[in-house]
């Protein structure tokens, strides 16, 4: 469970900035909240970025996928030599040579010796790092427990010197510490080393980014993609369930393998073996292709006709809605069943305001969210602002300042009554996040032409938010 998310000299996102996932105790609410028992405070299962275009909501969505991506791949895709993607901020000349910083705090379930949860509370971990394009300069990660008090445990730091990798590890974490440090090069993160080399602790809290961190960035994925997962996707019967109860007309989705002739099959393989021999490591490649190929899979959409007959649908054959709504639900419905975190760029992206609401309430309702699972999502939908769904401990807004950089401010910063309508403030700027264009001016002077009116931006006050850790 994510409980915060910090990021520092990330595209436009300048100074940190942080994401709480913390309920407020003066929100009134009938939706889910998840206690987190160690720090005697509970969670919320939604987190709602508005704002207007280019104000940052995108780019503090892809630091977390940028944040997931470097603990996965740091270590088992760079080379020695490879330079660590980043895209620092760009509007000023010193940020270029500032790290770029990541941090997070979230929980683990604790495992028992039958390997399911015990029922000791779970762990709350802070983890982060800093880097630049050549090195990561900094790593920590600090466990909270709580026993007769809460306290903080040191499981590493580890320090970039001279190309050097020091890791001071402390006595809560044992294992091969002193080896994984030794392999451990400028340019992987340690977390990601103690994995690839079978650390039992740092594995675990490893896997939490890789299984129960899932972030989808842009758009539905291929047709290939959604058919081999539906191929053997577990909840089918109610991905089923749910896309008819949007009433778009599917009443079954069928999956099977396609069938070539033998000429097609033919024609493919000689086409595989040309490509492999222009690629290093050809073998692999061309069995790889190979196997896909084989297994190619064929998904059909069964709709309702007249006369209680059927007629089935290819997958581009679907409306763009129908194939967005899908490609949310099957990552959706894994979350939550396993209590894990979805972050989501643009959730109304061709979504119908309604199924949009329905979506967004599945993960607030104890029925259909029993594992706590977590969903974080970007949006220009004010509908959802006047729903009821989500409260305002669970929307935030995102606005630029005077220097171009995004800042990202709670909704419980503002003074609100329970009876202000959140969505007609939003709609009339109140809380900034909103440009100030009503219309598009065209003059004549030269010809057509299309101007842009100033967009005006409320300077927000920064307030100091109260950290749920020590860093």
């Amino acid at each position: 469970m994510l409980l915060r998310f910090g990021v520092a000299n990330h595209r436009s996102i300048r100074d940190y900035q942080e994401l709480f996932l913390s309920a407020s105790r003066r929100i009134k609410r009938k939706g889910l909240v998840i206690p987190v028992p160690t720090l005697k405070e509970a969670a919320v299962p939604i987190a709602a970025i508005y704002g207007p275009n280019a104000a940052g909501k995108s780019n503090l969505i892809d630091a977390m996928n940028e944040m997931r991506r470097a603990v996965i791949k740091s270590h088992k895709s760079l080379d020695a030599t490879d330079r660590i993607p980043r895209t620092p901020f760009r509007l000023d000349d010193t940020t270029e040579a500032k790290p770029t910083r990541f941090d997070c705090t979230f929980t683990v379930s604790e495992q028992g010796a039958d390997g399911r949860g015990s029922d000791q509370p779970e762990s709350v971990y802070e983890y982060g790092f800093e880097y630049t394009a050549t090195e990561f300069c900094r790593e920590w990660l600090y466990r909270i427990v709580r026993k007769e008090r809460q306290s903080t445990q040191v499981l590493f730091e580890r320090e970039t010197r001279d190309r050097k990798v020091r890791v001071r590890v402390g006595n809560q974490l044992p294992g091969e510490n002193r080896t994984i440090e030794n392999l451990t090069r400028p340019n992987s993160l340690f977390l990601s080393a103690a994995a690839q080399n079978n650390h039992p602790q740092l594995t675990e809290l490893y896997r939490y980014f890789v299984e129960s961190w899932v972030v989808i960035l842009e758009g539905e994925p291929p047709h290939e993609i959604i058919a081999d997962r539906l191929a053997s996707y577990e909840h089918l019967d109610r991905l089923v369930e749910l896309v008819s109860q949007a009433d778009i007309g599917i009443s079954r989705i069928d999956v099977k393998e396609e069938v070539y002739s033998e000429d097609e099959s033919r024609m493919i393989q000689d086409l595989i073996q040309t490509m492999a021999k222009h690629v290093k490591g050809n073998d692999s490649l061309r069995d790889l292709l190979l196997e896909k190929v084989r297994h190619r899979k064929q998904l059909r959409f069964i709709h309702s006709a007249s006369e209680g007959r059927t007629r089935a649908l290819d997958y581009d054959s679907e409306s763009k809605g129908t194939r967005t709504l899908l490609s949310l639900l099957i990552p959706a419905l894994e979350a939550l069943s396993r209590g894990s975190l979805l972050v989501i760029d643009e959730l109304d992206t061709s979504l119908h305001p309604n199924l949009a609401r329905a979506f967004v309430s599945l993960f607030n309702k104890k029925d259909s969210n029993p594992h706590s699972a977590q969903l974080v999502f970007s949006t220009h939908d004010v509908t959802l602002l006047g729903s009821g769904l989500i409260r305002q401990d669970e929307i935030w807004m995102t606005d630029k300042n005077r220097e171009g950089a995004s800042e990202f401010t709670p909704l419980t910063n503002f003074k609100l009554r329970s009876r202000d309508d959140i969505e007609r403030a939003y709609r009339h700027g109140r809380f900034g996040g909103v440009p100030a264009a009503d219309d598009f001016l065209e003059t004549q002077s030269e010809g057509p032409s299309i101007r842009l009116p100033a967009v005006k931006r409320k300077e927000i006050p920064k307030e100091t938010l109260p950290q749920p850790c020590i860093v």
